[in-house]
């Protein structure tokens, strides 16, 4: 007479249970340590100034409106151009890197928008002397 088989294999899973369940932890421990992600790379100031070409600085521009700086993205080369008191536009920096842009969505949001650019250093004066309020930008080629 052939023994019934949920029979044999209730008795093989009794005998062999601790090792069973030994294996069952140790799979469990395994899901949860790969189910977990690394953490998110540094960011901030520091590494976005020690990335920065021999040369180069990182100043912050305050662009006319947040709508002006939806139209960029991190990497994009620009040009930064004011108006002059005679209505003609005039560029203050040349070949500008876009190296940071802040998030501004949601309810209250500001209407002008501060980006971190990269520049070359006799670029960075007119910026920074330039009235903040009127800085719009051309992006070139991407």
């Amino acid at each position: 007479m052939q023994a019934n088989p949920l029979l044999r294999l209730r008795t093989q899973l009794n005998r062999h249970r601790r090792i069973l369940g030994s294996v069952s932890a140790a799979l469990a421990v395994l899901l949860i340590f790969g189910s977990m992600s690394a953490p998110a790379p540094a960011s901030g100031p520091d590494l976005v100034v020690s990335g920065l070409p021999k040369g180069a600085v990182a100043v912050p521009v305050t662009l006319r409106s947040a709508a002006i700086a939806g139209a960029v993205r991190v990497g994009d080369t620009i040009d930064l151009v004011v108006p002059t008191q005679a209505g003609t536009p005039r560029v203050i920096a040349t070949n500008a890197s876009v190296l940071d842009l802040p998030n501004n969505s949601g309810f209250g949001a500001a209407t002008s928008t501060v980006i971190l650019v990269s520049v070359e250093k006799w670029q960075s004066a007119a910026l920074a002397a330039e009235d903040s309020n009127q800085i719009s930008l051309v992006i070139n080629s991407r």
